[in-house]
């Protein structure tokens, strides 16, 4: 497709900068009457700015192609300065076609109509002078220009920045703020495109705001200037943004930058992506991917039997699989539903390769993707009774071929010993991996009769089946043998025997570990470490904290990870310098994304400027996840009661650049048109009353992190203190100005990362750890660290314990049980329903 056609069919688009800009390319790029005719609707639009625009285009297409526009259109001609008789021409009629179409004879006698008597230019005639001045102004017409700048940053200003940039680029430091806070995307993108030449580095923050931005039509203006910056920094922003975009648009837009500048490393990167989203995002990212291998192929960069989409996967597997692994890892802990679901499924089917069977193991450690191991290994257990035809069971292979044939012998058992590298007796002398499996697929009604070999394991087994017996004593009969069990394990050299016994400690002992805190603060597996950290929290709050300090210097992903969800459920005036430093270093844009959640929850205007503080970092995924949490905070806080927040002091430096991030969003919010882009889908429209908008816009449950911004952070800062009953003493100005919690459908005691007690009705049972909720229409997801759904039912009434400590994407409430017990009405059915067989049988 030409590019005049690809023009012309943007002009369908529903997007209105789409249109505007397809305008004004076609203004070079139309060539045809089809584009003159495509062109004709908007001449006469009541959109000042798309008539404006249509009328340019027209008319510089119908002078290449010496055709009369009217002839087309069917209307009256009209007359243009080439045409008006001389009577006319002395009088100069001040028209748009007069200063679009001005003859090097006339520029001179406009010219002076601008500079000595501006006010006689009608004002619908003004956007036509910038595009004269662009022409054939000069430095004299600067005063001109700069003033109109200041006061309009529509669309209808494009013309005036480009006289601005050709004639009198000593203005723009003056005007590109207004220029920037603009709410029109290619008004902001040229504007970026012009302090590129003056600020090259906060020229690249401003594009990353607009490429981080939740207005689709901001990406795509973003996409649009992409060239005018390096494109390694550009490449790394677009194969961040994939993961993530649905718009349709935006997606092609991507395609076209990446294809047109293909490369090997683009290519592996969008095969990283295609099997970690929702499935409803994999086909274009498939597209995109094939087009990027033409492109390689096209190019000659490759040969073309080196380009094909299977050849490159060859590639990807032996060069970026396991690193892709490792990332699957950290994208678990912190994915949504959707996600989460892809990349079980992908897991899944590839879970013969060894390599994945390693990561199925590192899951089951991990303390945040615990639930994905079991649900995993609940599916895998499920097909070991009945392999697939043509493959043999791991298990009777292994038990009717002799020592010969080792090979096999060592595939089947990866999965239960590839990361027992530790434990020195376990390399020595192989585990059968069928008592593994045994172990973790029993049931309760298949404990009796295995009862005795099971606790012997958990007494004296090899190392991993102590492991896996312990965990499986845990989770189907924990009692009080279980304890002495477990005392007796911890003191193992074996760090999975551990491990386990810390978990059954920590659920039917934990006085037991309370007396060993500071031993375990200093445990060499950081997995354990996590785990006794998480676990220290709660009695050595201080230790804990200098403890995740040492842990967020490692260079495992993983471990990272794991500490900043330690830090969530942390005081945030505690941990708030430890994140803004973790954020100024990390490399992943996961963990990234993990800190960002943090600080959402925690909305201050000392929070926001030391966001604003950090300027550019090495990743440019990164980069994009620190822009958009910017945004974000700055429309939660604006939608923030005002208080009088003391202004965070500022270190002594240079003077803040006018144009700067932080200084152009200011000026946004002042501006009459600024809405917040951090808001639900179905906003309603038109005015309320002030204090009626800011909590109709809390209400929904996508916007319920600002809600929860409102937990003054004072409090955080001393979890030891009870709470101050409502209507006793002072309270808080975020308490105070809380609305009625039956409105918003958030318990009274609601605190983030903070225990509360409340009552809901079981909805769905996850596992055996986990339900959800409903607590007064609000949706709750808790976690336990014991079996605490066996004795409940869906529609089941309870009362819990918990510490929430983040929302999901679709509003639920993430937390951490502590308590668990059936509501006061439940217990009594129960109790009636136990004591009449007993009654029964006693007669």
């Amino acid at each position: 497709m030409s590019e005049e056609k690809e023009l012309i069919s943007q002009l369908n688009s529903d997007k209105r900068s789409v249109k505007i800009q397809a305008i004004v390319k076609l203004t070079r790029a139309g060539k045809s009457e089809q584009a003159i005719r495509s062109l004709l609707p908007f001449l006469t639009c009541e959109d000042r700015e798309l008539s404006f625009f249509a009328n340019q285009a027209a008319g510089k297409i119908a002078e290449r192609l010496k055709i009369d526009i009217n002839q087309l259109s069917g209307e009256e001609p009209v007359v243009t300065t080439a045409e008006a008789t001389p009577k006319q021409q002395a009088g100069m009629l001040l028209s748009r076609e007069t200063f679009l179409n001005a003859r090097k004879d006339q520029a001179e006698q406009l010219l002076d109509i601008i500079r000595n008597s501006p006010e006689k230019i009608p004002d619908e005639v003004i956007p036509a002078v910038g595009a004269f001045l662009s022409r054939h102004g000069g430095i004299s017409d600067a005063g001109f220009i700069e003033k109109y700048l200041l006061k309009d940053n529509s669309n209808l200003a494009l013309p005036f920045i480009n006289a601005a940039e050709s004639i009198a680029p000593a203005i723009l430091p003056r005007v590109l703020p207004n220029l920037l806070a603009s709410n029109e995307p290619l008004v902001r993108s040229r504007s970026v495109s012009a302090l590129r030449k003056i600020d090259p580095d906060e020229a690249e923050r401003h594009f990353s705001d607009l490429l981080s931005s939740r207005n689709p039509e901001n990406r795509l203006a973003a996409i649009g200037i992409g060239f005018l910056f390096p494109f390694d920094r550009v490449k790394g922003y677009i194969l961040s943004m994939l993961p993530e975009e649905r718009d349709q648009e935006v997606l092609t837009a991507c395609q076209t930058v990446l294809a047109s500048n293909p490369d090997i490393d683009t290519a592996l990167s969008i095969l990283d992506c295609i099997d970690a989203v929702a499935a409803a995002q994999k086909p274009m990212l498939t597209l995109i991917f094939r087009t990027v291998c033409q492109a390689l192929a096209a190019t000659g960069l490759l040969p073309i039997e080196q380009a094909t989409p299977d050849a490159m996967i060859k590639l990807w597997k032996q060069q970026r699989l396991q690193s892709f692994l490792f990332d699957l890892e950290i994208q678990l802990s912190f994915a949504d539903d959707q996600k989460k679901a892809s990349i079980i499924c992908w897991i899944e089917k590839n879970k013969q390769h060894p390599k994945v069977q390693e990561l199925i193991e590192r899951l089951g450690k991990n303390p945040q993707t615990e639930e994905v191991f079991r649900q995993l290994n609940r599916h895998l257990s499920l097909e070991s009774a009945t392999p697939p035809s043509g493959l043999p069971d791991p298990v009777s292979v292994s038990n009717e071929t002799d020592s010969d044939n080792t090979d096999s012998k060592n595939a089947s058992e990866a999965t239960a010993i590839s990361s027992a590298k530790t434990a020195e007796e376990a390399s020595q002398k192989p585990v059968d991996p069928s008592i593994i499996r045994k172990l973790r697929s029993l049931e309760i009604d298949e404990f009796g009769e295995n009862k005795a070999w099971i606790m012997k394991e958990a007494l004296s087994g090899k190392p991993l089946i102590r492991a896996e017996a312990l965990n499986a004593l845990l989770r189907i009969h924990p009692d009080g043998k279980l304890i002495d069990l477990a005392k007796e394990a911890f003191g193992s050299e074996s760090i999975e025997v551990r491990t386990s016994a810390f978990k059954a400690l920590e659920r039917l002992d934990p006085d037991f570990l309370k007396e060993k805190i500071t031993l375990m603060l200093q445990e060499t597996d950081p997995n354990l470490r996590i785990r006794a950290v998480r676990f220290a929290i709660k009695y050595r709050p201080d230790e804990s904290i200098e403890a995740l300090k040492r842990l967020l210097q490692s260079e495992e992903q993983s471990v990272r990870s794991n500490a900043i969800s330690c830090l969530a459920i942390c005081p945030f005036n505690a941990t708030f310098k430890i994140l803004m430093d973790q954020l100024d270093r990390e490399d992943h844009p996961v963990i990234a994304k993990q800190i960002a959640s943090i600080l959402l929850s925690n909305p201050s205007k000392a929070l926001l400027k030391s966001l604003d503080n950090i300027t550019k970092t090495a990743n440019p995924a990164v980069s994009m996840v620190i822009s958009q949490t910017r945004n974000d905070l700055f429309d939660l806080i604006a939608q923030l009661p005002e208080i009088s927040e003391p202004e965070p002091q500022a270190a002594p430096q240079e003077a803040e650049k006018p144009y700067s991030v932080s200084k152009v969003r200011e000026i946004a919010r002042r501006s009459k048109d600024w809405k917040p882009g951090y808001k639900p889908d179905n906003e309603g429209k038109g005015e309320a009353k002030p204090s009626q908008v800011n909590w109709q816009l809390l209400i929904s449950g996508s916007v319920l992190l600002i809600f929860l911004g409102l937990l003054p952070i004072m409090l955080l800062s001393d979890r030891s203190q009870p709470d101050i009953p409502q209507g006793k003493g002072t309270q808080e100005w975020r308490t105070g100005e809380r609305v009625n919690p039956s409105r918003v459908a958030i318990p009274d005691k609601f605190r983030m990362n903070r225990p509360c007690s409340l009552s809901g009705t079981i909805e769905k049972l996850v596992s055996d750890e986990s339900m959800v909720i409903v607590h007064e229409n609000q949706k709750i997801m808790i976690k336990f660290e014991f079996a605490a759904s066996k004795e409940y039912s869906p529609g089941d009434k309870i009362n819990v314990t918990i510490i929430p400590y983040r929302v999901n994407p679709h509003g639920i409430i993430l937390s951490r049980g502590q308590e668990i017990s059936a509501a006061s009405g439940e217990q009594k059915q129960q109790q009636l329903a136990t004591d009449t067989p007993q009654e029964g049988e006693n007669k």
